[in-house]
């Protein structure tokens, strides 16, 4: 009995022993996978912390190389906006007398070549002068404008006390255009009215709108306002009487003018007398 009980004790020893090992032996596999665990969380933060540096690094770069093309398109626009300032005061440079004030009255040009910045590079210039500094002769060309301002010009013919009918103060805005863009004399226009027209007072002149007695088969032209009369006019003299290659043209001078206007004897003289009387 005793040597059965010596028996089970050992048994039971060793089935203990026998599951002591076995937890061990679990335990270590388990630390030993916790360690894998580790080393490979580990291994892969470093692999993610590597790429989020190159990502970074990549940005940084794409951020740079963004910056220089930025600055290239940008330097390529500057050049580009200065040839274009250079070309547009080229262009200016070689315009001619007649050419100089446009329908505005004023031109611009570019006042620092060298360096191209925006418009403040950019100044007016006033090409008017005062109606006191207005000066005309018998033998003046008639195909330069007097260089008033459209104000201005308006202020002279609203101060005409021969404009008793008020036609040429209404239009003396439109006939300073026309001017300006056929290159006629606005005073010498106005002379013409004055002699044709009596200052525009007569009534077949009213009536056709025809101030400047433009004729077809010996009866006055028609025109449908006063500013399609005058514009008839002032294109007809600056096309075919002041401009050399005109089929009309003697000079431009009234006197050359007249040579096919009307009688070169006594109608220049006339002509000339109503302008002076613009100023009077």
């Amino acid at each position: 009995m005793k040597n059965k009980k010596v028996i089970i004790t050992m048994v039971v020893t060793i089935s203990v022993l026998l599951i002591l090992g076995i937890v061990i032996s679990v335990i270590n596999i388990s630390k030993a996978n916790i360690v894998k665990v580790a080393k490979n969380d580990e291994i892969l933060e470093n692999t993610n912390t590597e790429n989020q540096t190159q990502e970074n690094n990549t940005e940084e770069t794409l951020e740079e190389v963004s910056e220089d093309d930025s600055e290239r398109i940008d330097t390529n626009n500057m050049q580009e906006a200065r040839s274009a300032a250079i070309n547009n005061n080229s262009i200016i440079g070689t315009l001619s007398s007649r050419s100089e004030v446009n329908r505005s009255g004023s031109m611009y040009i570019n006042t620092n070549a060298d360096s191209y910045q925006a418009s403040d590079e950019y100044e007016e210039l006033k090409q008017y002068i005062k109606i006191e500094d207005v000066r005309i002769s018998f033998d003046m060309d008639v195909s330069k404008t007097t260089g008033l301002s459209k104000e201005d010009f308006v202020t002279l013919v609203t101060n005409m006390k021969y404009d008793r009918t008020g036609i040429l103060e209404k239009n003396a805005a439109w006939i300073w255009e026309c001017c300006q863009k056929y290159s006629v004399n606005e005073i010498f226009v106005l002379g013409i009215c004055g002699i044709e027209s009596a200052w525009c007072s007569a009534p077949q002149h009213q009536n056709t709108h025809n101030y400047s007695s433009l004729m077809s088969g010996g009866k006055l032209i028609p025109y449908s306002s006063d500013a399609a009369g005058f514009e008839a006019m002032i294109k007809l003299l600056g096309q075919k009487y002041l401009s050399p290659k005109g089929s009309l043209y003697h000079g431009a001078t009234i006197t050359g003018v007249g040579r096919c206007y009307c009688n070169p004897t006594s109608w220049p003289k006339k002509v000339y007398t109503c302008m002076q009387q613009v100023f009077k």
